[in-house]
């Protein structure tokens, strides 16, 4: 970690949007990218999907009653940082896979998305840790932690978790494309040893997101069985219950994501399973407002509302009762 600043954000803005000449020196660089127009193109659609479904989730979301809970204002902040990781997961994965390129090819652009990306992966994580303890003390209101998720602590919360965020986009060592595998890594390939682009606050994070969520949820579903709430006859509300859903589901993919990075980090991995990774990491963000759609009728009807309106709604309603009339009259 001696070398983080040096080959961080903060130093390629201080020394003039140039990345170390030590650690990342492009002259005598002969790496050559692969050229991964199908794959390009699957991202960048992709990308573009998930940034529409996604924004008008979060506009559902913000006009709704569903923002007076702590754990929706959290899910606020990782929707956002969800919709800035995609600009890089996706779009940008996109783009350079489609030109072939690896860091050398565009060094600034890559070097900001690396960044950029490497600090909001760590900040969905700890708000996937910080959802499945908020869901543990909705659950098991005599958590004494309870405390930090009432009221306006729940912004504090929010703001810790921004610095830590910003923190790792601008001081550690950022993610770095490679065409050749279609995928981030911190080592540029410029024939420098590896343990200089170690980042090991993101295999620390990776693996206690990994350990962390598959606990906090496996005490969930223990504790909900126990009291006897996994039935629909318990006391669980059905709000409760979505809610649970909701946030098992979307945690599950970056325990997933984190997993397989911290296998690919340990032990030598093929391209198919780095590929693999790489899409991991695109729908640990992106399948989040494919789960709102799915769970949350709230969410679900308000995108409904944004994208047609009442008039239309009403119409189509009233055409499909006459059809249904129609046929039952026929029968």
């Amino acid at each position: 970690m001696e070398n983080d600043f040096n080959c961080s954000l903060s130093y390629f803005i201080f020394n003039s949007f140039k990345p170390h000449e030590f650690y990342y020196n492009c002259t005598s660089n002969d790496n050559v990218g692969e050229i991964q127009k199908p794959l390009g193109i699957y991202f960048i659609s992709s990308g573009l999907f998930i940034l529409i479904l996604y924004t008008l989730c979060l506009i559902a979301m913000a006009k709704s009653d569903l923002m007076r809970s702590s754990c929706y204002k959290i899910m606020m902040l990782l929707g956002i940082l969800d919709i800035i990781c995609t600009f890089t997961n996706s779009l940008a994965t996109g783009f350079l896979g489609y030109e072939g390129a690896t860091f050398c090819s565009y060094p600034r652009f890559i070097f900001v998305m690396g960044s950029i990306g490497c600090g909001c992966w760590i900040g969905s994580c700890l708000i996937c840790v910080i959802l499945g303890i908020n869901r543990c003390c909705d659950m098991n209101p005599n958590l004494k932690i309870r405390f930090i998720f009432q009221g306006s602590r729940t912004y504090i919360v929010i703001g810790v978790i921004s610095i830590l965020t910003l923190c790792e986009t601008f001081f550690t060592k950022p993610f770095l494309f490679n065409s050749n595998y279609m995928c981030w890594f911190f080592d540029p390939k410029l024939g420098l040893k590896h343990s200089y682009y170690i980042n090991k606050i993101h295999t620390i994070v990776n693996c206690c997101t990994s350990i962390l969520i598959t606990t906090i949820y496996l005490y969930l579903c223990i504790f909900l069985k126990k009291k006897g709430k996994i039935s629909p006859s318990g006391v669980v509300s059905k709000v409760q219950r979505q809610v649970f859903i909701q946030s098992i589901l979307i945690c599950s993919f970056n325990a997933i994501a984190s997993y397989i990075y911290v296998y690919m980090q340990l032990f030598y991995s093929p391209p198919f399973l780095v590929l693999i990774g790489q899409i991991s990491w695109q729908w640990s963000h992106g399948s989040v407002c494919v789960v709102y759609l799915i769970i949350n009728r709230t969410i679900r009807k308000r995108v409904i509302n944004l994208l047609i309106s009442e008039g239309i709604q009403k119409r189509i309603h009233i055409g499909t009762l006459q059809s249904s009339s129609l046929n039952a009259a026929r029968s």
